[in-house]
């Protein structure tokens, strides 16, 4: 399947919502086209290092909110439904990025059995929780939400952490899921205690 791609310096894994300011021509394109065909549309890491700038994976976001902020800009609400491998990258006129996708399962540990919220993870899903109470706009954006779900809860937290997005894509692509989880107890079990 073809779709437009999006790269921004943001970080997000399935499931995830996130707010996107819309004003540069080929993106307001890219999301009149994907409203009116029902399509997504592919949301990277820009890479600074790579052939227009996409990084090898992303996620395919729907669109499922839309607004304008005070300036008149459009505000979309997207949801990462899944993950993606962006192949056969080129660009149209406009320069709006375009590639071929296929299924991917990454991050590894987000599918696998990690599920149940075990009496040593509850401090991540109970902090992360009080962070939505206490978060208003963040609240507002998420659906649906899953803090009984510990990869739910990791990838929320990773997204969220304020790290660079280099550690985010090595700790969710390059880690497996008990040293994620290492790292978000020492991360936050310091900030919580």
């Amino acid at each position: 399947m073809k779709r437009a791609i999006f790269p921004l310096p943001i970080f997000v894994l399935p499931e995830g919502y996130t707010r996107l300011r819309i004003f540069e021509p080929r993106y307001l394109s890219m999301v009149k086209t994907a409203l009116q065909n029902n399509v997504g549309f592919v949301l990277c890491t820009y890479q600074h290092d790579t052939p227009f700038n996409i990084s090898a994976q992303g996620c395919l976001v729907d669109i499922i909110d839309f607004d304008q902020d005070p300036s008149n800009m459009l505000l979309i609400d997207v949801y990462a439904a899944k993950s993606v491998q962006i192949n056969d990258v080129y660009q149209d006129e406009s320069e709006l990025r375009h590639g071929l996708l296929s299924d991917c399962n990454t991050p590894y540990w987000y599918n696998d059995s990690h599920s149940e919220i075990s009496a040593d993870n509850q401090r991540l899903s109970d902090s992360l929780q009080d962070i939505f109470l206490n978060n208003k706009e963040l609240s507002s954006l998420y659906r649906q939400t899953k803090f009984d779900n510990l990869a739910w809860v990791a990838a929320r937290w990773l997204e969220l952490l304020p790290i660079s997005i280099d550690k985010k894509q090595q700790l969710a692509f390059e880690s497996n899921f008990a040293n994620l989880l290492n790292f978000l107890h020492t991360v936050i079990n310091n900030e919580f205690a």
